[in-house]
């Protein structure tokens, strides 16, 4: 089969790779769709010291020394999968030869109090966490093998293009909005309006909210006003806070989301809301920063401020249905669609930041 294994300061290959083989408690999954995360373009752009230390906090994230694996070069990329099941292990029973899936890209311990909570990713056995394109292949090939219990079914009424998404942006999306327990009543921000932004955008307005999205890239802001935004700000030509704070006559918003990784856009989102307003950090990024507002706003406006970290895999059915019951499709955030042969094309076009999801198709 082939796969596309970023080897970092821009560059790809498509490799062949044997055919893989699923374990008595696998599943073999032939790939329908596969979109390209924002972290899959820290990993192709990184290069000299900046590529060994995204190794290192990869290493770490996952818990094991198999980051060293990747920095070789040897693993396919990709955790944004979805499919139709090829075949399945001795030992499978919940899922069948020719079911349509989506894929949960990170598996923990699955006996730990975060596994069986439905949170992988926060597993509490050391080394125990595997990653989708980050310590096991990924889904940027014909074939993927997962644990059974990683499939996750894909009604017809979805896409496969809906189903890549949903294995991380989507469902991250969804998280932070559920979370947050956004509804109609709520003015929220939203700064970075990459493709998990632009997936918040598109299931805020279905719950009914009103959308002030804010980026720095016009392509990108555009984007989202399709989607559904009510107002817009580009953050290069004014600043944010005061543009949200004459927006909402002075009040600031009942809920602020970053989906940037930037230290000035988490304390934006922190100083775009009202008192008793809720912020959530959902932007990866590994860069320290020192708070430049006084600490005394949380207890003094009584804000609440959270994360999120992709999402509790039980959630995944929640945002089907939803998805279903507003006839939305993540469709409309993917502006670009490729080949697996044309990664290189593919990468390099996400990498201009002025597009929406860029994926493959099979």
């Amino acid at each position: 089969m082939r796969g596309v294994v970023l080897l970092g300061n821009r560059r790809l290959d498509v490799r062949d790779f044997p055919d893989p083989e699923p374990g008595d408690n696998d599943v073999l999954v032939r790939m329908k769709a596969s979109t390209i995360c924002g972290s899959d373009l820290h990993r192709y752009k990184a290069s000299g010291e900046a590529y060994r230390v995204l190794y290192e906090e990869a290493r770490r994230y996952v818990g094991s020394e198999s980051g060293e694996a990747n920095c070789a070069g040897v693993v396919i990329a990709g955790h944004e999968p979805s499919g139709v099941v090829e075949r399945v292990g001795r030992c499978v029973r919940n899922v069948k030869d020719g079911d349509r899936v989506s894929i949960f890209h990170i598996f923990g311990c699955g006996y730990c109090e975060m596994c069986r909570k439905g949170y992988p990713m926060y597993c509490r056995t050391p080394g125990a966490v595997r990653a989708l394109g980050g310590n096991v292949h990924g889904a940027m090939a014909d074939f993927l093998v997962v644990p059974w219990w990683a499939c996750l079914a894909l009604p017809e009424e979805l896409s496969f293009i809906d189903g890549a998404v949903l294995g991380c942006a989507g469902l991250t999306a969804y998280q932070i909005l559920t979370k947050l327990e956004v509804s109609a009543r709520d003015t929220i921000a939203i700064y970075g309006l990459g493709p998990v932004g632009e997936c918040a955008v598109l299931l805020a307005k279905a719950l009914g909210s009103k959308i002030i999205g804010i980026d720095l890239i016009d392509e990108r802001i555009k984007i989202a006003e399709r989607l559904g935004l009510d107002e817009s700000i580009n953050a290069s030509l004014e600043d944010p806070v005061k543009r949200i704070m004459e927006i909402t006559h002075g009040d600031g918003v009942d809920v602020s989301l970053d989906f940037t990784g930037s230290p000035n856009a988490s304390i934006n989102a922190i100083r775009s809301v009202k008192p008793l307003g809720k912020v959530g950090i959902v932007g990866a990024g590994f860069k320290s920063w020192k708070p430049s507002i006084p600490t005394g706003i949380f207890p003094l406006n009584g804000i609440w401020i959270t994360g999120a970290r992709v999402s509790n895999i039980n959630l995944y059915f929640d945002c089907v249905n939803f998805m279903i019951k507003h006839n939305l499709t993540f469709e409309s955030i993917v502006t670009h669609k490729f080949p697996l042969e044309k990664a290189e094309e593919a990468f390099r076009i996400f990498d201009t930041q002025k597009t929406g999801k860029v994926g493959f198709i099979w």
